[in-house]
């Protein structure tokens, strides 16, 4: 079952003694190029086609899915909501294969099955391969697929649209083409996805021993394959754990509810359903161009919690327009443009998994909070499609309400975690003074490493596998 057996170490001590040793910048940047191109478009692919499979649904509903099925009342607002019950109940179990399993084996074949697991593995990815300082850029470039789905999405489905066919629906030809990409992608993925570092077959032993010295100043460790139930019970009663699930949970209920109603809002405005999809692509070119916006200001001030107060600003606003203003001919452009600022939503949920990524140390901690806030995003994701129902169009004033109440909410959630994450470094630089080092500690994880000097400001607790909390030079970002 392609199950590592257990270590209590780190794999980094199996390529390396766990001291600091140099680094030049040109290594470093060959490297980290190296790690880019045997990742990025493999994750970028797949996060796509698992995009494309939620949003097929919502693509749907402008070619006759609830009259051809004879859909009633709510029902369509449950196939919207089902998928994610299911990834619910799945968490506990990808929390737990995500530690035990390869990454090589579980990415690839598990999409099909756990697609709970995909967002969870990517984070851990993230940490496993790159520098905090790193991983916001590349949790940007897989996640913008939200965006170029709809970009790319609406024009393929817009070009099936126009197929006539005597046996198949439109909606039909749209899920078997896109079920039959997704799983050769997933085969094809399994023979060359990597695991870690150091089993990487792409890096000789020098750029391993590279790979592994960049991670140094992350104090988050590597990777171990034994489970550590001592850092799960550490995640339950850590209180940041809690705020990242109450996060994801409510800016999820929006999220679906906008994926999952997003194209009968726009057909509410008066919209054919080839229309719809022309439209939804400037709406998918706002979703990249938020994204990237969001992580250069986020990498300019190096903090997170700013950037996702700014992000719900537009959202607030969009939502509000959308809720007042009658549908009329006269008011389409404003409801259009106010639809199209609701974009800005995208860059919260990039944004804040980042947050928590570059937050928590302990391998089996990582998974476990990832997998506990994964977990709220789909119970939110669930929720926000119930809230909409189509007999409310094109209105839908129940639902735009509770996005209204969902934004204005998670606002406040950021700012609650912001403060609690700043007393959380005033703790460590107590912990510090008493141990008679001193109180300013230097986080050298989100420095590039010319601005670093060198990475020896990681100490020998680095691929240790404790925890943050148990790390007093481990410091948070807010």
């Amino acid at each position: 079952m392609d199950v590592c057996p257990a270590d209590n170490s780190d794999e980094t001590l199996k390529v390396s003694d766990g001291r600091p040793s140099s680094i030049t910048e040109e290594e470093n940047q060959r490297v980290l190029n190296k790690i880019d191109m045997h990742l990025m478009p493999l994750m970028f692919m797949i996060y796509f086609l698992q995009y494309m499979d939620k949003q097929t649904l919502a693509f749907s509903s402008v070619f006759g899915i609830q009259h051809d099925t004879h859909l009633r009342g709510e029902q369509y607002s449950w196939l919207g909501s089902i998928l994610y019950i299911a990834e619910i109940l799945c968490q506990p179990l990808s929390a737990y294969l995500l530690v035990r399993l390869r990454l090589s084996f579980y990415v690839p074949f598990m999409l099909g099955i756990f697609e709970a697991s995909i967002q969870a593995s990517f984070v851990l990815i993230g940490q496993i391969w790159y520098r905090r300082q790193e991983q916001g850029f590349r949790i940007a470039i897989w996640y913008s697929n939200n965006g170029w789905g709809n970009v790319f999405g609406s024009l393929i489905v817009y070009g099936i649209g126009h197929i006539r066919s005597r046996e198949l629906h439109t909606y039909q030809i749209i899920f078997i083409m896109l079920g039959l990409v997704t799983f050769i992608v997933g085969v094809l993925s399994f023979f060359i996805f990597p695991d870690n570092p150091v089993k990487s077959k792409f890096l000789n032993t020098r750029e391993k021993l590279v790979a592994l010295e960049r991670l140094r100043a992350n104090q988050q460790g590597l990777e171990t394959k034994e489970f550590k139930f001592a850092q799960a019970r550490e995640m339950f009663l850590d209180i940041k754990s809690w705020c990242w699930m109450l996060m994801l949970f409510v800016v999820w209920v929006p999220v679906a509810g906008i994926n999952v109603f997003g194209p009968m809002i726009l057909q509410g405005l008066g919209l054919s359903g080839d229309k719809v999809m022309l439209v939804n692509v400037p709406f998918g070119i706002l979703q990249v161009a938020s994204i990237a916006i969001a992580f250069w200001a986020s990498n300019k001030l190096r903090m997170k919690s700013p950037i996702l107060l700014l992000a719900t600003i537009p959202c607030i606003a969009g939502t509000a327009i959308l809720l007042k203003l009658e549908r009329t001919e006269r008011n389409r452009p404003v409801l259009l443009a106010a639809y199209y600022i609701l974009s800005a939503y995208t860059a919260i949920t990039p944004t804040l998994l980042n947050w928590q990524s570059t937050n928590v140390a302990g391998h089996t901690k990582k998974t476990c909070t990832t997998a506990l806030m994964v977990m709220g995003g789909f119970c939110g994701a669930m929720v926000g499609p119930l809230l909409f129902s189509p007999q409310d169009g094109p209105h839908y004033h129940k639902g735009l309400s509770a996005l209204l109440v969902a934004f204005c909410t998670f606002s406040v959630l950021v700012c609650v975690t912001a403060m609690y994450l700043h007393r959380l470094n005033g703790r460590n630089a107590n912990r510090h003074m008493c141990a008679g080092k001193s109180a300013e500690i230097t986080d050298y994880s989100m420095l590039s490493i010319k601005e670093a000097k060198d990475l020896k400001g990681g100490t020998q607790q680095a691929f240790s596998d404790i925890t943050d909390l148990q790390n007093d030079e481990f410091i948070y970002v807010y």
